[in-house]
């Protein structure tokens, strides 16, 4: 069954169990000197004082799945209640279905910013991350989720992943609100998607692993000149009149770098 890491708070679907201080840890948590093991310390403590050394019985430290083989189903099922990305996404997809199955569903989940001003239905700024505008809006957003969410939880653990997108998304929201508002002056610009939010983590995960190198229209570059790159590609065209919330991006690019910088700052994540 997943746990969540201990050190780190990932769930990981096979957690390890430290032999010496008997608490759960994630992979990457596993080894004594990853989790700063007050266990081994005061083993080591034992030994000098007593110049002996203690035979630990081993441990499984990846346990199974209680001894029968498990199907094809509980074993994704379990890899998705694992992962928090892995949940998001399969929450965007059922809500995708449920927006054509229930003629309301999508206009009272969907942001609209005349609601947001006269501070009416609240819950929008969260539930317009679960739907999507059609097919092609739902493939790439859950594309992109799937391929740096998961990343990013590994390095931040499950919680404070859930805080960069849930964070970002809400800040994307407001600040599409206060431009359409203001700048474009129609306060009845429905808006719905997990681009502010997917932003977020792209951007925290930028400021966290600068080093990592990704792909943008099959051209290699590193994740911090893609979140340069699409972040001005928003900017210029901020003003185009397309269907596309770029301020919500770009919102959203914001709140991810700042919630990014303070984790830094931390020191608390892993930067390989």
């Amino acid at each position: 069954m997943p746990k969540e890491c201990d050190y780190c708070g990932f769930r990981d679907p096979l957690p390890f169990t430290c032999k010496f201080c008997g608490r759960t840890y994630c992979y990457n948590h596993r080894l004594p000197e990853s989790h700063d093991c007050a266990g081994l310390a005061s083993y080591k403590e034992r030994v000098r004082e007593s110049s002996k050394l203690y035979q630990y019985e081993p441990e499984l430290i990846a346990k199974k799945q209680h001894g029968h083989r498990i199907n094809t189903l509980s074993r994704a099922v379990s890899i998705i209640k694992s992962n928090y990305s892995l949940t998001i996404l399969t929450i965007a997809i059922i809500s995708f279905f449920l927006q054509y199955i229930i003629p309301e569903y999508t206009s009272y989940l969907a942001l609209y910013p005349a609601d947001i001003l006269k501070l009416k239905h609240p819950w929008t700024l969260v539930t317009h991350m679960f739907l999507h505008s059609g097919p092609i809006h739902l493939l790439f957003n859950m594309m992109f989720l799937f391929f740096f969410g998961p990343e990013l939880e590994r390095r931040i653990g499950g919680k404070r992943f859930l805080a960069v997108f849930f964070a970002s998304g809400i800040v994307a929201a407001i600040g599409y609100s206060l431009w359409t508002l203001f700048v474009l002056n129609d306060p009845f610009a429905s808006a719905v998607g997990a681009s502010g939010a997917l932003f977020g983590i792209f951007a925290c995960l930028a400021v966290l692993a600068p080093h990592i190198q990704i792909y943008v229209y099959f051209i290699p570059m590193k994740i911090t000149h893609a979140l340069i790159f699409f972040a001005l590609f928003d900017l210029l065209f901020i003003g185009s009149g397309d269907a596309i919330a770029r301020s919500a991006h770009l919102s959203g690019v914001i709140a991810g770098l700042v919630i990014g910088d303070h984790i830094k700052k931390t020191g608390n994540y892993i930067g390989y």
